[in-house]
């Protein structure tokens, strides 16, 4: 667990020898918490939960002096060198079973239960490490793909649950300690600007004013001095949600100078597919094709800006091109699709107009 503050873990422990009754009022005191069933104070020997004692009463064993009978003797646990790439399939379970214990690989003692308090503090510490990295959200276009809600507010103030979108983009970032925003505008930049000011009261928040539209990558330009390092770019329609901290980390093991947010996206044909293979024929009735999706979310180097020689118009395929020419590593980091909330597009945003994300 690092170096999370633990609770008195043996609180939970009750030993394999105990009389059910005495089990059956801690559980009770617990709140109808599950008890580690344990030997000489510190080997699992199992699980107990309000469920067992409940399942003994119906099948009248609860006048059993002994517990040995009732509680679950095959016990999910964890290794305790084996928490960080499991933490997801933790989370479930916890939520599931309400105690994991951790144990030691050499010993096999207990060394820790994990409970939702703690399951909480330790994503909460993971989540929330200080990313000492700059955002900047391209907020400039017209929205012509959700006209005509776009010809009354701009894009990013089109609400989620009742949230401008831009707010749950700068939200998820707020969780890393990001310490500066710029917003590039230019399509209803006054509404905008308006609204962003009162962002900024709470925010480091700079707005960067397009005179004329320059593309997805063109508006760079204007921010290339003040960017000290890396940063991250992102369309104002995409809302991702996953650990940021695992994306720069990816970035940086890889030695990418761009890595690209990629969703895993299934597209179903809804016709049957013909062909012919070496005089044979072949027919696929409906066939699912997958790709891993550009989600406009990016981490780009500030080495890349160095290309960029005059204000232009440039669009973010381009801009791709152009750091290609001049031998830039560019990579991707994959999320599931369901970590990419995809606003821009007509059928999306009335999908997510009401959702809780």
């Amino acid at each position: 667990m690092g170096q999370m503050t633990k609770k008195n873990f043996k609180k939970y422990f009750i030993d394999h020898n105990s009389k059910t009754i005495n089990a059956f009022k801690k559980i009770n005191k617990m709140r109808g918490q599950s008890l580690v069933v344990v030997s000489n104070n510190k080997f699992l020997k199992g699980i107990l939960s309000f469920a067992d004692i409940r399942k003994a009463v119906m099948n009248h064993n609860i006048t059993n002096e002994k517990i040995n009978k009732i509680y679950n003797k095959k016990p999910r646990f964890i290794f305790s060198d084996e928490i960080q790439e499991k933490i997801k399939n933790i989370s479930l379970n916890v939520k599931k079973l309400s105690i994991i214990p951790i144990i030691d690989r050499k010993t096999k003692k207990i060394t820790d239960v994990l409970d939702s308090e703690k399951l909480n503090l330790f994503n909460n510490k993971k989540k929330n490490k200080k990313l000492n990295l700059n955002v900047i959200i391209m907020a400039g276009g017209k929205g012509t793909r959700l006209m005509p809600y776009t010809s009354v507010l701009p894009k990013p103030l089109l609400p989620i649950n009742q949230k401008p979108t831009i707010n749950h983009i700068i939200d998820r970032f707020m969780k890393y300690s990001i310490e500066k925003f710029f917003v590039t505008l230019n399509y209803k930049s006054e509404i905008l600007k308006t609204y962003l000011k009162d962002l900024s009261k709470i925010n480091h928040l700079i707005i960067v004013q397009e005179k004329k539209p320059l593309g997805t990558a063109g508006s760079l330009f204007l921010i290339k001095n003040k960017i000290k390092n890396d940063f991250f770019l992102t369309n104002c329609d995409t809302i991702i949600n996953d650990n940021y901290n695992e994306i720069y980390k990816h970035h940086k093991l890889k030695k990418n100078d761009i890595t690209i947010v990629a969703a895993a996206k299934k597209f179903k044909i809804p016709y049957g597919v013909c062909d012919t293979k070496e005089n044979t024929f072949i027919m696929k009735e409906k066939p699912a094709l997958k790709y891993n999706v550009n989600t406009g979310f990016y981490i780009i180097s500030k080495n890349c800006l160095k290309i960029l020689k005059k204000k232009e118009y440039l669009d973010f395929n381009d801009f791709i091109l152009k750091c290609k020419k001049h031998n830039k590593k560019i990579g991707i980091f994959k999320i599931r699709e369901k970590s990419w909330i995809d606003v821009g597009q007509m059928q999306e945003y009335k999908t997510n107009l009401n959702k809780d994300i």
